[in-house]
């Protein structure tokens, strides 16, 4: 239902120990049907709630929101996951700013990455070895070694790092691949981007 945008950008950072701003339609949809029913989830999640999105918002005591009364139409707030082993992002968050705000990110659902299919995200892209693509961005700084960036990760605190070098980012949308072994390989057409491409392709050929 949300689906990850085709596009191309450059990644320009990444970011250790994300906090996660969670995107509006998310909070109202997903987790504020939670906090209604059981509050106490807000402190256990490591979730504040801040009183708007410009930079000067503060931090508000949630026992004092009345959460019954809030919903998709009258939710004045922002969410924001602090960094930790429950944060939605994971350890690393890559950046590539972009129109659709969608990025690259660990997860703490690491049991995800077993499934066949993993249409499980808001648009944004899981990573499952976000460490070893950190290195990969970050070969050509010598300061970034293995113990360097686990030492930054196991600090706990949210730190920008800026690529060496910008890297080009595709995301893309394939349903038939061939593999390293040379086998055609097919999935699902989630999106069902496939019949609209093949009626333009048509209707191009004048079929």
């Amino acid at each position: 239902a949300r689906r990850s945008p085709v596009m191309s950008a450059r990644m320009t950072y990444l970011v250790l120990n994300p906090s996660w701003n969670v995107p509006h339609k998310i909070a109202v949809q997903d987790k504020l049907p939670q906090f209604r029913d059981n509050p106490a989830l807000l402190e256990q999640q490591g979730f504040e709630v801040l009183s708007g999105w410009a930079e000067n918002a503060q931090p508000l005591d949630p026992d004092a929101i009345d959460w019954a009364t809030l919903g998709p139409r009258n939710f004045p707030y922002r969410l924001r996951q602090r960094p930790g082993p429950q944060n939605a992002l994971g350890r690393v968050k890559f950046m590539f700013p972009n129109k659709f705000d969608v990025y690259l990110h660990d997860t703490p659902a690491r049991e995800l990455f077993s499934r066949e299919e993993r249409a499980f995200s808001s648009g944004c892209i899981r990573v499952e070895h976000p460490l070893a693509l950190a290195l990969a961005l970050l070969r050509d700084d010598p300061a970034w070694t293995p113990s360097a960036l686990e030492n930054a990760v196991a600090q706990g605190t949210e730190r920008i790092v800026k690529l060496p070098q910008p890297i080009l980012v595709h995301l893309l949308y394939w349903t038939a691949w061939v593999d390293p072994a040379g086998r055609l390989r097919f999935r699902r057409d989630l999106y069902g981007r496939d019949a609209l491409l093949s009626e333009a392709l048509r209707e191009a050929d004048g079929v």
